[in-house]
């Protein structure tokens, strides 16, 4: 299932998800700029033709920046907004209830984007060791969406100081097939593609490390 509806787009940002097989899951990460992108990225999904089903986890969701891309390139804002669907979990068991939702119900020509998972789990509110026991869950479950094909991008940041992080990304990093790394330095930013299922579908070297600059 590749992505043959995306093959319009020329920026380079667009590259990486040209490459996605689309029944795995990717994992986009760095410490700034990943929203931003994560959404252009749901804008060419949308305006190809797909369903995006964003679970906003720490209201990252920003509607002007779909919108500026919808006037950069004359697309109706209201019409494409319409195939982005929101929904908003603030606790970590509203985000285990949207996903087990989400795994019980998948919709077709769907793409899901999860935005910033793991924040609600560092929350001061909750007890460290229920915090890492709830995203040992949020793995589990991940794991059993990935069995399923459902394709799935995470967005999380590398910012956390939390010790639960450094407990539980490593695992979010194992079991994504595809591994995008965005790093911005001097106002520029620089998109890495650490590790892809289907390299090969933008004609690269599966055993390399590509780098795309942007911005």
């Amino acid at each position: 299932m590749y992505l043959g509806p995306l093959e319009g787009f020329q920026d380079q940002l667009f590259r990486p998800v040209l490459g996605w097989s689309r029944d795995n899951i990717g994992l986009l990460t760095g410490r700034q700029g990943i929203y931003k992108l994560a959404l252009r990225w749901e804008y060419a999904f949308a305006v190809s033709g797909f369903q995006v089903f964003n679970l906003d986890c720490a209201i990252r969701f920003d509607v002007f920046t779909i919108t500026e891309e919808t006037r950069k390139r004359r697309v109706s804002p209201e019409a494409l907004l319409e195939k982005i669907l929101v929904q908003r979990a603030f606790t970590p068991y509203q985000i285990l209830d949207s996903l087990m939702e989400i795994y019980s119900s998948t919709k077709e020509n769907t793409i899901y984007f999860l935005l910033a998972p793991c924040k609600q789990f560092f929350d001061g509110d909750v007890q460290d060791d229920e915090g890492l026991f709830l995203l040992e869950k949020l793995v589990l479950l991940l794991e059993r969406m990935r069995s399923r094909q459902i394709p799935i991008v995470l967005v999380e940041s590398t910012k956390y100081t939390h010790p639960n992080f450094q407990k539980i990304f490593p695992k979010l990093v194992a079991l994504s097939d595809d591994l995008w790394e965005l790093n911005v330095v001097e106002g520029h930013s620089y998109l890495k593609i650490r590790k892809a299922k289907s390299m090969y579908e933008i004609g690269t070297d599966p055993n390399s490390k590509q780098e795309f600059i942007y911005g």
